[in-house]
């Protein structure tokens, strides 16, 4: 009997030190992250242009090392390019990923390969998976040879259908990747666009080496004003971080009887640090309990109505509290209409403010 009880420890503890060598793996991972930046280019579904501009080239790696970026996250529109593209569009679109991991890994920059925009619907959800197993099965033996310290794999850019129907898909997806791939970091999002709070809510993956995700754009009042393809709510413009009544515009008409309204109404308690740092810290009380690592792989400003100093008010707000609870963070953008730089990216284009920032 009292043997029996030793093995039953011994094999207890054995499974405690292996759990915890995986639990370590993804925090080492997510820890190498450092600070990022988003390159929102082949995620345009809408411009199939976008896959014969030459972007990202070496002078581009260049500055955003010099910047003290360790990492780049390329979001990818796969549904439009690849599962719907034309043989044309396809080989294009390989060769543009295939030239930034080469860029990559001279530049010693990790790589975080998205899937963006990518149909997961509730009432196609049996052939919906099947197109998403077949693309990952595919990406995972192309890249397999690429170092896992290098490149990361993030299944699905904020999901929309509920996490009881999209977390057995996500759990689908990184076992399939793991079978030829067994040390690949995975990153997962909960749903409702990667919310913070609905990943609050769930409980981790039975997987190892996750990385869990969320993205950050409170108050969204502020990030997004004007953004037109949000809609009336946000039309209030001019508006300032950190909330100064001096300096608040009046709401907009249009924005009268939306949420943008309420929101208005509200900003003097949601428009300064203390809040962002509550809200951040729900998602790292939930990191601590499940003691998995957690990324904030997009926060941003869209720039055309917001104040420059603003803009960087922000950004520096949302970075202190990041690193103050340890969280591995992205921006987003690096020269679309969430840009970091205003205009041309360069040392000349970036604000004295961000250029402290990145500093830091």
């Amino acid at each position: 009997m009292k043997q029996k009880k030793y093995i039953l420890l011994l094999l207890a503890a054995f499974w405690q030190f292996g759990h915890a060598q995986q639990r370590s793996l993804a925090h080492l991972r997510a820890g190498q992250l450092g600070y990022g930046i988003n390159v929102s280019w082949l995620e345009q579904y809408w411009n199939p242009q976008v896959l014969y501009r030459d972007k990202l080239t070496d002078n581009d790696f260049r500055l955003i090392g010099s910047l003290g970026f360790k990492t780049i996250r390329l979001p990818v529109a796969f549904q439009q390019f690849y599962i719907q593209g034309s043989d044309i569009q396809k080989a294009k679109l390989l060769s543009d990923i295939d030239a930034v991991i080469r860029k990559s890994i001279r530049y010693r920059i990790r790589l975080v390969l998205v899937n963006h925009y990518g149909n997961l619907r509730a009432d196609h959800l049996q052939d919906d998976t099947q197109q998403l197993l077949a693309l990952w099965t595919f990406l995972e033996k192309r890249y397999r040879k690429i170092s896992c310290n290098s490149l990361y794999f993030e299944l699905l850019n904020e999901p929309v259908i509920g996490d009881q129907q999209w977390l057995p898909v996500a759990r689908k997806l990184a076992a399939r990747i793991r079978e030829g791939s067994p040390d690949r970091t995975i990153i997962v999002g909960a749903s409702n666009y990667n919310s913070i709070y609905e990943l609050s809510r769930i409980a981790p993956l039975p997987l190892k080496n996750i990385i869990y995700t969320f993205h950050f754009y409170e108050p969204f009042l502020f990030t997004h004003q004007g953004a037109d393809w949000i809609g009336k709510q946000v039309a209030t413009t001019g508006i300032p971080f950190p909330y100064l009544d001096r300096q608040m515009p009046p709401l907009a008409p249009a924005a009268r009887g939306t949420d943008g309204e309420a929101n208005y109404k509200n900003y003097h308690n949601e428009g300064k640090a203390g809040a962002v740092h509550d809200k951040l810290l729900i998602i790292k009380k939930w990191s601590d309990i499940h003691h998995v690592p957690v990324l904030c792989s997009e926060y941003g400003v869209y720039r055309k109505f917001a104040s420059e100093q603003s803009i960087c008010n922000y950004l520096t707000a949302v970075k202190n509290e990041l690193d103050r609870l340890s969280i591995p963070w992205m921006i987003w953008d690096y020269d679309e209409n969430f840009s970091i730089f205003q205009g041309k990216p360069g040392r000349r284009t970036l604000s004295p403010c961000l250029s402290e920032l990145f500093r830091k």
